[in-house]
């Protein structure tokens, strides 16, 4: 049995019952306690030398991410509208320019929860935290901590807390040894291993879909025929579904590494070709309803045909394969 088996749960139950600080402590320690055999595999950080254009680039970032924080803490509507006007899509850019590794990773997700927290700002900003759904280790001390805080305010402090662990991962690069730095590199050392764990469940998940698809791999590469019916395919896909809402729960505690990014791309090609395959289905299945007559056909009013969008359906099917083959050879890459 899998160790998040006892923490994990599922994307429809997680955010229903609110949770006590004892609980939530518990649950925290509980995952930590989990993954704690795995902190002695965690690569040492620093191991490979950062190249000075990444340093560079890297404090750019930050010192721009620090501007946004800033103008977030002051609860400046205004100001952080005029400051992501100027600096995005720039520091996506500038972090997409550098090497895969533990810098990168938490520059993207800081900069990322940063463009989200002013994109979020007016509809949902105000709005209290929901710490039930929040990922055990390292989100929910953060959510309890602001004591009620608002959805603004934990989007806030996630951003902080990866902008934290990377420019404490720059000063190690430079050669600094004092006991904030040790202590923040301590921490993002254990999260990244819990990142492996959680990125290799989804990995699991993702996997199991394979078996239940109309036409495998193989079969596609010799050149057989898409089967829209989808014999061996449970009906419209309910379970497919389900496991995608699954890894979808599990794919929102990661933080936005190569791993992420390959995991998450397979995710959507997925659930692209489920939408489509049901297209399919309910062209070739039309029923009479006693309620509203005929069943509209999907495919028609689109002006395609099935054996157009079954070759889509096999495409995004052959991606979401693919990109989960590379998610699974990243988690095996060391940290840089």
């Amino acid at each position: 049995m899998s160790p998040l088996n006892g923490i994990l749960v599922s994307a429809r139950r997680r955010a229903l019952s609110p949770i006590s600080h004892s609980a939530a402590s518990c649950a925290a320690l509980l995952l930590v306690l989990t993954f704690a055999c795995r902190d002695a595999a965690a690569a040492p950080v620093g191991e490979q030398a950062i190249s000075d254009g990444d340093v560079r680039k890297a404090e750019k970032v930050v010192a721009k991410l620090r501007l946004l924080h800033d103008a977030a803490d002051a609860d400046d509507a205004g100001a952080y509208r005029r400051l992501t006007s100027k600096l995005y899509p720039d520091l996506f850019v500038k972090v997409a320019e550098m090497r895969p590794g533990d810098l990168s990773t938490d520059l993207s997700t800081a900069v990322f929860l940063a463009e989200k927290l002013g994109r979020t700002w007016a509809s949902a900003g105000a709005a209290a935290a929901d710490c039930g759904s929040e990922r055990p280790d390292i989100y929910l001390p953060l959510c309890l901590s602001l004591q009620g805080g608002t959805v603004r305010q934990l989007l806030l402090a996630k951003s902080r807390l990866h902008a934290l662990w990377a420019t404490a991962v720059l000063r190690n690069n430079r050669g600094a040894a004092d006991a904030e730095t040790a202590r923040a590199l301590a921490e993002m050392e254990t999260a990244r291993a819990n990142d492996l764990l959680i990125a290799a469940r989804v990995v699991e998940k993702l996997k199991t879909l394979e078996g239940r698809l109309p036409l495998s791999t193989t079969d596609a590469d010799r050149g057989q025929r898409f089967n829209a019916s989808g014999a061996g395919f449970d009906g419209s896909g309910g379970e497919f579904a389900d496991t995608l809402h699954v890894a979808e729960a599990l794919l929102a505690w990661m933080p936005r590494s190569q791993t992420f990014y390959h995991l998450s791309g397979a995710r959507l090609a997925y659930a692209d070709g489920l939408s489509w395959y049901r297209k399919v289905r309910q062209s070739k299945s039309l029923v009479v309803s006693a309620a509203s007559g005929f069943v509209t056909d999907p495919l028609k009013e689109l002006r395609l045909d099935a054996e157009q969008v079954s070759t889509t359906v096999q495409a995004n099917w052959k991606s979401a394969i693919r990109q989960t083959r590379l998610a699974e050879q990243s988690l095996s890459v060391p940290s840089r």
